[in-house]
């Protein structure tokens, strides 16, 4: 077996495409969430599908990302669910 098996297979054409469409996939799934749970849309703007030679992420870029996803207590010390849009794209 080649040492480097795993780099090859990587780096085929149709794995590569494989890998950017299952992540397009789970992208909608995340950005659905966002959509359904707007308030300023700051969010939605800031999520983005990165795709490299042979990975793929999705990010959420807001300062407030962690407390939108998971929850926080708002101002009143009321807890406000988190949104669990990351947790869509799994």
């Amino acid at each position: 077996m080649k040492p480097n098996l795993d780099s090859i297979v990587a780096h085929m054409p149709g794995v590569r495409e494989a890998v950017a469409d299952e992540l397009e996939h789970r992208a909608d799934r995340v950005r659905a969430v966002v959509e359904a749970h707007r308030h300023t849309g700051a969010l939605a703007a800031h999520t983005r599908v990165r795709t490299n030679r042979t990975d793929s992420t999705v990010t959420l870029e807001d300062p407030a990302v962690f407390a939108i996803n998971y929850g926080h207590l708002a101002p009143n010390g009321r807890w406000v669910p988190g949104i669990h849009a990351i947790e869509a794209g799994l």
